[in-house]
């Protein structure tokens, strides 16, 4: 299989990352893991050739049947949402699952290295950041679960990573 201009910048800007990945076969799709802060994310990584368009997702590890939890993880993507200005969290509903999927159009037939390396840490992060909140709501059951006030959850300060300051700040 030949691949466009855009799958080579996206394999480009995993090479200079130097980011592990598996190609899938037959088709322009990266896939590969990171471990981050809280957990492992797992994405993968999709160009559009005809639309010149990179997606990037990320599937969590964790899902639910229960209705009360799946309600409420409703709530905390929908809410964490409207922080975002880049990218969007989605609830598979059926399964229960959280996905985040980011996706960029380029001007060119060639992409841009650096926004495709921005779109995966982007994913990445984000992926991070709802992780121990989702976490907490898998763990909760009934009143406990009912309980847990969604707004003050994506507020904690205690769940998200520190971030490091360079040296000589």
């Amino acid at each position: 299989m030949v691949h466009s201009e855009l799958f080579s910048s996206v394999k480009a800007a995993f090479d200079r990352e130097g980011w592990a990945f598996t190609e899938v076969e037959g088709r322009e799709v990266l896939t590969c893991g990171f471990e981050a802060h809280h957990t492992r994310v797992n994405l993968h990584v999709q160009t559009f050739q005809q639309m010149r368009a990179v997606s990037v997702v990320s599937e969590s590890a964790l899902r639910t049947s229960n209705p009360l939890q799946r309600d409420r993880l409703a709530e905390l993507v929908m809410r964490v949402n409207h922080t975002l200005t880049v990218g969007a969290f989605e609830l598979q509903w059926d399964i229960g699952q959280i996905i985040f999927r980011i996706t960029n159009l380029f001007p060119t037939p060639q992409g841009d290295i650096d926004i495709i390396a921005g779109l995966v840490h982007n994913v990445v992060a984000e992926m991070d950041r709802i992780s121990p909140m989702e976490t907490l709501l898998h763990r909760a059951e009934g009143p406990e679960l009912a309980g847990i006030d969604i707004l003050e959850l994506i507020n904690r300060e205690d769940l998200l990573p520190e971030v490091p300051v360079p040296q000589g700040e």
